[in-house]
């Protein structure tokens, strides 16, 4: 009996590793753009990645000690436990196990990403490179649709579940920083089949309207010029600044017609409320309105990432999530001569600097916002435990 419960719980993960966690990851990859509801985008990953990461764990002990192992996670599980222990102090009447969840889902997410780069060590990257492929004529249909009905002043927003354009823009922006870290690093005959869905990809974002991801682009172009110097990525860098003179000319009003977007405002009644209580922050859950004079509703995010942060959980929290992006961008870097961790440093980068001017709270269900933070740092992670396995593994 022993050796047949064991047959079949090896069973039971290899299906795991194999079928469920890839289409999981998939499905989170292009789920936004074609499902009809977020909710059902949820629903989709608590059955596909959430549950089934959580029983792959079950069955083998193993994984869990290698996350455990991992620098990124165990600054994210310090990260996470702050944010819960804010809470106490927060004005929420939100309850502990509903705070716990969100959390918990990010690290479904590193668990699901690292066990399928376990499993086999390309598994991580097929599943990545399908959605990638899967979005290419999303993104066509969407961007034709769009052309098709275009009137002035609009922006692109896409098909499923999206319904802002600035969020649109995150993951319009993710793909595009896919196709050109993977395009930098393939010889030259298969670079141009990268690079072509990469301007696929940022005409898209260029339809949304959205300028932080424009910058966040840029940054993107620098990072692989850096990581990668060689006379593609010259070639990159000056394309780069090509694309940017010639919007700046031929539509000069596309990044200055909407000024700051009251960015400066948000920002500057963000930071007087965070000097209250600047080392602990107001605590997760809490309230937050910034009332702008021409807006009957305030707003309830800071518009950026790091202001968000800093507003719920102090200087405390910022700093360990400072720490954790720190981390996991040094991995890359020592390893950029890895494809996996260039692209990961790639999206991270983008993130980064999308989240310069957008967003709020990071602990959330998965959404856009993901395609800035969790993804990015989950398939880094993921990369890194990989890594360190085969170099530990006996020859």
């Amino acid at each position: 009996m022993p050796p047949l419960v064991l047959t079949r719980s090896q069973q039971a993960f290899s299906f795991i590793c194999n079928w469920l966690l890839p289409l999981g990851y998939v499905t989170l990859l292009v789920g936004l753009v074609v499902l009809p509801d977020r909710s059902i985008y949820h629903r989709f990953f608590y059955v596909l990645i959430a549950a089934p990461a959580a029983i792959a764990i079950l069955l083998r002990p193993a994984t869990l000690r290698a996350l455990l192992r991992e620098p990124i996670v165990i600054l994210f599980l310090a990260f996470a436990t702050w944010s819960l222990l804010s809470g106490s102090w927060s004005d929420s009447d939100t309850s502990i196990g509903s705070m716990l969840k969100n959390p918990l889902y990010v690290l479904l997410l590193f668990a699901a990403c690292s066990l399928l780069s376990l499993q086999a060590s390309k598994r991580l990257e097929q599943s990545t490179l399908v959605g990638a492929l899967l979005m290419i004529p999303l993104t066509m249909y969407s961007l034709g649709t769009f052309a098709i009905a275009w009137a002035p002043g609009e922006r692109l927003v896409g098909p499923g579940a999206l319904d802002n354009p600035l969020l649109s823009s995150h993951i319009f922006g993710f793909f595009c920083t896919l196709w050109l870290a993977v395009g930098i690093t393939l010889p030259r005959r298969q670079a141009c089949l990268a690079f072509a869905p990469a301007v696929i990809f940022g005409g898209a974002l260029l339809a949304t309207g959205s300028r932080s991801p424009l910058v966040a682009t840029a940054l993107v172009c620098v990072w692989l010029a850096i990581a990668c110097w060689n006379k593609r990525s010259i070639i990159l860098v000056a394309a780069g600044i090509s694309a940017l003179v010639a919007l700046l000319l031929l539509h000069p009003d596309a990044l200055l017609e909407r000024g700051a977007s009251y960015r400066l405002e948000i920002w500057h009644q963000a930071l007087a409320k965070i000097s209250q209580h600047p080392w602990l922050g107001f605590g997760v859950g809490a309230s937050l309105a910034i009332d702008i004079k021409d807006f009957a509703v305030p707003f309830s995010e800071p518009h950026s990432f790091a202001l968000g942060v800093l507003y719920y959980t102090g200087i405390v929290g910022l700093s360990l999530w400072l720490a954790l992006n720190a981390v996991a961008l040094s991995l890359c870097w020592r390893n950029r001569h890895r494809q996996g961790f260039l692209v990961g440093g790639a999206l991270l980068i983008y993130g980064a600097g999308a989240g310069l001017a957008e967003g709020g709270w990071i602990l959330s269900r998965p959404k856009e916002h993901w395609f800035l933070t969790w993804i990015p740092l989950a398939l880094i992670a993921a990369y890194n435990i990989a890594a360190r396995q085969a170099e530990e593994a006996p020859r």
